[in-house]
């Protein structure tokens, strides 16, 4: 399967992650990829919350949803069933950053969505549309 990271994307990602530890007074580790989310969350040692941390390559308002694929919310649905505690989707658009929490996200559409620029079939899958209206600023 393969992994579409970049250099450029991770860096972007850990400049997000940079963004949350100051806003939030919170300490992030990158979790082991068979977890399906990018970090926890802690503070004084113990985990306070999960995160998944997407950045988008144009502005906030260039569409009226941003998509997740649905595989990332059953994940974040088991960590938080299993650890109770909370799992959170953090988008960085090139010009806001926001967040909200995974909890509720399957009220919002759920269709087919992805990219179909890289000629990958598995980029095409059962998705959940949220409103960006939706989310909280970081």
């Amino acid at each position: 399967m393969p992994k579409y990271e970049t250099e450029q994307s991770l860096r972007g990602e850990s400049a997000v992650a940079k963004l949350i530890e100051e806003r939030r007074d919170v300490s992030l580790e990158k979790l082991n990829p068979v977890y399906r989310l990018d970090y926890a969350a802690f503070r004084k040692g113990e985990v306070t919350s999960f995160i998944e941390i997407k950045c988008r390559t144009f502005e906030r308002d260039k569409y009226e949803t941003t998509l997740i694929n649905a595989h990332k919310i059953m994940s974040a649905n088991d960590i938080e069933q299993a650890f109770r505690r909370p799992a959170f989707l953090v988008v960085s658009w090139t010009d806001w950053t926001g967040f909200i929490p995974f909890a509720g996200l399957g009220q919002y559409r759920i269709g087919m969505g992805g990219r179909t620029d890289r000629g990958d079939p598995k980029d095409w899958d059962i998705c959940c549309f949220i409103p960006v209206s939706e989310f909280k600023e970081l």
